[in-house]
């Protein structure tokens, strides 16, 4: 029966040669099918490949100048208002927001008939979660009590709350909220229960200062799904990387795959490594952490690779069983030599020099930005440099489920130092290839070729008609995985994002303040205001000076431009004018003025009527 090849995305081609080219990308991905004993089938994902050097066909495997990876991390942290969207998995701890499922508004109370009050609910994940945190509006944190209700102004001014938040964690014995059952006129009952989704109700009642941009955006900080742990038969919430990847890959809405198809012994050491402590430039940190967000609208293979990233990780599927090695030294276990041969080996000793990168660059989600991507410090090695004639080729790794700059940078070494092991071998070995699986570490004896316990990485495994098996090796070493405090660049230089006069920061004053008159108007300019988040400038009017004129002083106009004309007004009359500004934010700044001006025109006669 002959040899069928499937490929399902990176595609598996069926000569030696031409399998060998693509398992040197590290993310050979698709179904071998063998005629020997029904099917045997083999598969593997790797954290790098089309991670770092791109997915377009026609395109280099290892391009010098890489399509950078989608960092996924913009959009998660949005509101969403479309009927329709995908479920998502939070694992770990990040920032998340979500679809709005329920929007209602109302009265502050009976008497009222302006409908000030607004209800929302946001569903945050399609699973229970540990906790809840911190709450944002926009960009800033809100500080609420154990009640949900804000504690800072411009959601609480004097008695009066402008804004509570009610979180619910998605448990199996979840009840409605009982504030939106009791004040949304039958529309939300206690049968919306929302069991098994993690979401929040934010109550907002208007004000001017609080809301001045309109609905903000909302979003939590979520400690997000439970995981299980086979080292200890439970299941509870962590971030280690390991067993988030087999959460993933045991779970419903990932590959569904039993615990009888799972390799326990491989998870169980790779959570293990997960759980090392390693030197910071100034702490320990754990080896490798998962924290990030799964759309479940994605594809299976894009949802690993992204999710393999934080841990350096290979995953794989040979006889039956997932196994999982992340970025870690095994020793081999096992020295193939020339009469474990079936035919010659295929030798490549060096890669081309378009496909060697000397720089590695990209983003990862930094708590301290708010949670948004932002640059780790770019990984890059003189030699390497010096060894491509001092031209640098770089490429892009994004790491959407990494959140410590120092672990990104490790992350990013191991890739720069795999890609610089340049030899790659396929070995066509007898029976003794069974002993060995994608992703096991293997020594190679052969003289010829100079290679004397060469330590690789089997990045392939393919069962062939003659009782063999080719294996695809990639050079591997200790020296790729040992890294120093030392190696570490400090994270300086970026700055935290900041919105442009934010909350606590007020507009620009107005400047130039005059005032001219005429018969019967009065014209009162100034000097534009530039500021970007600019709403309006203020005009307030009195017929006398004044120190204090919020209070004895009118508020007359709301001015977008810089002048404006008090028409009809009589004559001989003297008016004092002050400005201020006041941004989308509700922030205002200090007044400036008074200017005054006197109407020119015939004062006006009054009647007196006895």
């Amino acid at each position: 029966m002959p040899q069928l090849i499937v490929p399902i995305a990176a595609g598996v081609a069926g000569s030696l040669t031409s399998s060998f080219v693509a398992a040197s990308i590290g993310g050979t991905f698709g179904v071998i099918v063998g005629g020997i004993a029904g099917a045997v089938v083999s598969f593997g994902v790797s954290y790098a490949g089309s991670k770092i050097f791109g997915k377009e066909p026609d395109k280099p495997k290892f391009d010098p100048i890489p399509l950078a990876a989608d960092i996924k991390g913009g959009g998660r942290t949005q509101m969403v208002r479309q009927p329709i969207t995908s479920h998502r998995i939070v694992y770990g701890e990040t920032r998340v927001s979500g679809p709005l499922v329920f929007i209602h508004s109302r009265p502050v109370s009976v008497s009222s008939n302006k409908l000030d009050i607004l209800h929302v609910v946001i569903v945050l994940a399609a699973h229970e979660s540990e906790a809840i945190n911190s709450i944002y509006f926009n960009e800033d944190a809100v500080a609420l009590d154990g009640n949900g209700d804000a504690t800072e102004d411009p959601y609480k001014q004097g008695s009066d709350v402008f804004a509570s938040v009610y979180k619910h964690l998605g448990t199996d014995t979840q009840t409605a909220d009982q504030v939106l059952v009791d004040n949304s006129d039958g529309k939300w009952t206690a049968g919306h229960r929302l069991r098994g989704l993690t979401y929040i109700h934010a109550q907002l009642r208007y004000d001017e200062k609080a809301y001045a941009a309109g609905l903000p955006n909302i979003s939590a900080v979520v400690k997000g799904r439970k995981v299980y742990d086979p080292r200890t038969e439970t299941t509870a919430w962590s971030d280690n990387a390991a067993l988030c990847i087999l959460d993933y890959v045991m779970a419903s809405f990932g590959l569904g795959a039993t615990i009888d198809e799972i390799d326990t012994d491989s998870f169980i050491a790779a959570a293990n490594i997960c759980d090392e402590d390693v030197d910071t430039l100034d702490s320990t940190e754990k080896r490798y952490t998962c924290n990030g967000v799964v759309d479940l609208g994605s594809k299976p293979r894009d949802i690993l690779e992204d999710m393999l990233t934080c841990c350096a990780g290979f995953l794989t599927y040979t006889g039956g069983k997932w196994r999982l090695k992340v970025g870690a030294y095994e020793a081999p276990v096992m020295t193939i030599e020339p009469k474990h041969a079936r035919q010659p080996l295929l030798f490549m000793p060096h890669r081309s020099r378009r496909k060697l990168v000397n720089t590695i660059r990209g983003a990862f989600i930094s708590p301290d930005h708010e949670w948004q991507p932002t640059d780790y410090p770019q990984v890059t090695r003189d030699v390497y440099v010096a060894q491509d004639g001092d031209e640098e080729a770089a490429a892009t790794l994004d790491l959407p489920y990494t959140q410590s700059h120092s672990m990104a940078q490790r992350i990013a070494m191991i890739a720069l130092e795999k890609n610089r092991r340049q030899k790659q071998i396929v070995f066509p070995s007898n029976l003794i290839g069974f002993q060995v699986a994608a992703g096991s570490t293997i020594a190679v004896d052969w003289p010829r070729m100079g290679l004397a316990g060469l330590p690789c990485q089997v990045t392939n495994w393919l069962m062939t008609e003659d009782m063999g098996v080719d294996l695809t090796l990639d050079e591997d070493g200790a020296d790729i995985y040992a890294f120093s405090s030392s190696d570490l660049l400090p994270f300086d230089g970026v700055p935290a994002v900041v919105a442009p006069n934010n909350q606590s920061v007020p507009p620009t004053n107005p400047t130039n303040l005059q005032a001219s008159a005429g018969d019967d108007y009065i014209v009162v300019s100034w000097n534009p205001v530039t500021d970007q988040d600019l709403r309006y400038v203020e005009l307030w009017e009195h017929t006398a000076d004044s120190e204090d004129p919020e209070s004895e002083a009118s508020r007359v106009l709301e001015v977008v431009g810089n002048q404006v004309t008090r028409s009809n007004l009589p004559g001989q009359t003297a008016l004092y004018y002050w400005v201020r500004s006041v941004d989308r934010y509700g922030n205002k700044s200090d007044f400036i003025g008074p200017a005054s001006a006197t109407t020119t025109g015939d004062e006006a006669i009054t009647l007196i009527l006895e």
